[in-house]
């Protein structure tokens, strides 16, 4: 009966307090439509190219270079935007405001058409040759060797006669664009296949995709677990060290001292509004995914339960802080310090095989992690055997930051 007492007192508190409603609600809310609009590819996912086109006669683009600026823009991967051939680039992109030092600028040379068909047409030279001696050396019981002989020679001194530079186009982006290295590989696999055409080459090889799931999923269902795992973790870890420092600037807490409560009622209690909040957070955010962006997911009694256990955990561990941290504002920051560098390392919000090996090696001890992952394997892939380990570290992680809160808290420390 006692912490159900806390349970309610902690809960008449947190309702009459705008700061903790908003923190424990608004704020989740906010971060989840502006991640989930970002990751569901809500924009037109296009990157702003410009192209200086210097290859031209008499003022006019040459057909080739139109062509394969029309293969860039029919990837949809880019906005392309048209810079004058007589500029500088580059000191352009420098000194003119409107690029705003983010510049991702594909240069034509001149003479990109007489060079291209050039090099396609020695290209062609060169595997009619190469073909030729495979098949001398291949069937040459049944063709006269000495007629082929001629025939390399003649188109080897063909192919002697054509210029084979390689027309190169330039891409300058500056040194802080991260999408540099995905923009510089777009227009290199446009240029391959460009090349493959010049010279009449048919594909020899195809790629094709099949998702190993048969749920219709949105993009945005396979982020809310992330979502909802990290708001968990930050509402426990924070909210509990928050409320703890406010009861104590108050001096509610030390009344306590001169009460029959248990200690560990007192954490119960605690632990107890901040499993209910869990709940009440983990449904505001379905809903709001539901509403906003389709999302078609819905817990069912394992990740309920996965839930249950994760929020007593990270909840423990922001009673370990407030018990341990005297201090109102060091405890508050240091909640703060735990739970956002968990967050974003635990690979919540992207993919861990996107960071650094070290970083990697982080997330995977942190607990967000397991936490993630086993409701990612429960709610998405449907595969409640898979989240075992996150059951036992989260578990675990409960139990021992639970007996070590116990061990901290002290009423006449308050």
């Amino acid at each position: 009966m006692s912490v159900l007492a806390v349970f309610s007192a902690l809960l008449k508190g947190w309702l009459r307090s705008k700061t903790g409603v908003f923190f424990s609600f608004l704020f989740p809310a906010m971060l989840l439509l502006i991640f989930s609009t970002v990751f569901s590819g809500g924009g037109d996912g296009a990157f702003t190219l410009f192209i200086q086109n210097a290859d031209q006669e008499q003022g006019i683009p040459t057909d080739l270079s139109v062509q394969f600026i029309s293969a860039l823009e029919s990837t949809g991967a880019f906005s392309i935007k048209y810079m004058s051939p007589e500029v500088d680039a580059a000191t352009y992109a420098r000194e003119n405001p409107s690029f705003n030092y983010q510049y991702r600028i594909l240069i034509i040379p001149e003479g990109f058409e007489e060079k291209a068909l050039s090099r396609s047409m020695s290209v062609r030279i060169g595997v009619i040759i190469d073909t030729l001696s495979l098949v001398r050396d291949g069937y040459v019981p049944y063709i006269s060797e000495s007629d082929l002989e001629k025939e390399e020679k003649l188109l080897a001194t063909v192919k002697d006669t054509i210029p084979a530079e390689v027309p190169v186009v330039t891409l300058l982006t500056n040194e802080g664009d991260a999408a540099a290295p995905v923009i510089t590989g777009i227009i290199y696999s446009v240029a391959n296949s460009f090349s493959n055409r010049l010279i009449n080459a048919d594909s020899v090889l195809a790629v094709g995709s099949e998702p190993l799931e048969e749920r219709e999923l949105h993009a945005v269902d396979y982020f809310l677990p992330g979502f909802v795992a990290a708001f968990i973790m930050t509402n426990g870890i924070v909210g509990a060290t928050s409320t703890i420092s406010e009861y104590r600037r108050n001096g509610q807490v030390k009344r306590l001292a001169a009460t029959p409560l248990p200690k560990l009622s007192w954490i119960l209690g605690n632990i107890l509004q901040q499993t209910v909040l869990a709940f009440a957070l983990t449904g505001v955010m379905i809903v709001l995914g539901w509403l906003i962006f389709g999302v078609t997911l819905i817990p069912n009694g394992y990740a309920l339960a996965l839930i249950f256990v994760g929020a007593v955990a990270f909840c423990s561990i922001g009673m370990v802080l407030g018990g341990v941290i005297k201090d109102v504002e060091a405890a508050a920051g240091a909640g703060n310090a735990i739970a956002f560098p968990m967050m974003f390392l635990s690979g919540s919000f992207w993919q861990i095989e996107m960071m650094p090996d070290y970083m990697q090696k982080i997330a995977q001890v942190l607990p967000l992690h397991y936490f993630h992952d086993g409701l990612l394997q429960i709610m998405v892939y449907d595969n409640p055997s898979r989240s075992c380990g996150a059951f036992l570290v989260l578990g675990a992680f409960a139990l021992l930051f639970i007996a070590i809160a116990v061990k901290v808290t002290k009423w006449r420390e308050f």
